[in-house]
């Protein structure tokens, strides 16, 4: 291959190159939008984050119950913890469908799974979020609207 050739033959790699990532850059104004998956609502029980299906879908979304524990305790899954970003412990209880209210909880003892926690903030048999509760508190925060 002779050096005219071999420039012409570089000219055309990079200006392929450069045509693909410009297109692979490019967006069209006329795209629909994502399908909304979380929004925040006020309910009854306060801000709640309610979620499309596809929103429960793609955070894999999983639930176990708090259940009653010796001294009027209320013991829920290591899983359900969340922190807020200044330190507060929560958790999400399902208020409804598709729909999760934090609910600020005092920790008394972590122990192996369990969570126990002071009695009156969380009834025994609530069910709680053990599996996407840190993207609910994401929306709830306002970090990200989408999941």
């Amino acid at each position: 291959m002779n050096r005219r050739t071999a420039r012409a033959a570089l000219a055309c790699a990079v200006a392929a190159m450069a045509l693909a990532a410009a297109a692979a850059g490019c967006s069209s104004s006329s795209q629909a939008p994502p399908p909304q998956t979380a929004q925040l609502e006020k309910t009854s029980h306060g801000m709640s984050v309610v979620l499309t299906p596809l929103g429960a879908r793609r955070i894999a979304l999983r639930t176990g119950h708090a259940t009653a524990a010796p001294g009027g305790e209320v013991a829920v899954p290591y899983d359900a913890l969340v922190y807020e970003p200044a330190g507060e412990p929560a958790v999400y209880v399902a208020t409804g469908p598709l729909t999760y209210t934090r609910y600020l909880v005092a920790v008394t003892v972590i122990a192996g799974q369990n969570v126990f926690l002071k009695p009156g903030r969380l009834p025994a048999g609530a069910t709680v979020v053990t599996q996407g509760a840190e993207e609910l508190l994401g929306v709830q925060n306002g970090v990200g609207e989408e999941t």
